[in-house]
């Protein structure tokens, strides 16, 4: 694909946990070679890389002695490499983008030490003993025509064994029980629709069935059907009330 036309930039997802997925370090070296500029997306791995870590990789990366938050880890592990032309990022607030800036001003590419990639090993093992499906939240298999928030219950599913089998389930409760349409995992008819369009190649329908076992087992079913029956009640009566009756309230 590089030498079949002049490009002006490529962009590829890319971090220290996809280092060798997708294009990777290969297709990085590979492009900058040719003088193409690489943008890179999926810097933080949709949060896995930093919110989203488990806690002894947490605590690795305090211990460590750097002075660095997990997502300046993260981009510094980009900037160490003179290839990387632009790092994309999403922030919502103001710390965010002044932290983001200040690893993008003092990373130089080079400036990793031995002590440096033993971290990220170590941060990745950790990582890895942890994840069960490596879903990085792209949503590229979204929209299910079945209405299956694949992203999120994957993302309840991780946190699970990151966090706990409580916090998993609590969060997927919340984000399947508050919605006005159901979003299940259970809602799957295996079209594979969305297996076609995974950069991961994650055998979506098979790990959907996994996840949703594990989520919600029987008294977590049951918890999450009278929760979304009383909401739907309430919504129901909310439509009914007459207009001056809703602005009283």
């Amino acid at each position: 694909m590089l030498n079949d036309y002049d490009w002006d930039f490529c962009q590829i997802q890319y971090n220290y946990l996809d280092e060798f997925s997708q294009a990777g370090v290969d297709g990085l070296k590979a492009a900058a070679a040719k003088g193409i500029p690489v943008i890179i997306m999926e810097p933080l791995r949709g949060g896995k890389l930093v919110d989203l870590l488990p806690s002894d990789a947490k605590a690795l990366i305090e211990r460590s002695g750097t002075h660095w938050s997990p997502a300046e880890l993260a981009f510094r592990w980009l900037w160490n490499q003179p290839e990387v032309t632009c790092v994309l990022s999403g922030m919502n607030s103001v710390k965010m983008v002044k932290e983001n800036c200040k690893a993008a001003s003092q990373a130089k590419a080079g400036d990793f030490t031995h002590k440096h990639f033993e971290l990220i090993e170590k941060v990745k093992k950790s990582i890895n003993k942890t994840m069960k499906v490596g879903c990085t939240g792209c949503a590229y298999c979204m929209p299910c025509p079945k209405g299956v928030d694949i992203p999120a219950i994957f993302r309840c599913y991780n946190r699970m064994y990151s966090e706990g089998k409580s916090a998993g389930r609590f969060e997927y409760a919340q984000t399947t029980a508050l919605q006005k349409e159901e979003t299940f995992a259970s809602r799957c008819i295996s079209c594979g629709r969305c297996e076609k369009h995974c950069p991961q190649n994650i055998k979506i329908r098979r790990e959907l069935k996994r996840a949703d076992a594990e989520l919600r087992p029987l008294p977590y079913k049951l918890g999450i059907a009278a929760a979304r029956r009383f909401m739907l009640r309430s919504r129901k009566k909310t439509a009914s009330c007459p207009k001056k009756s809703r602005q009283k309230r």
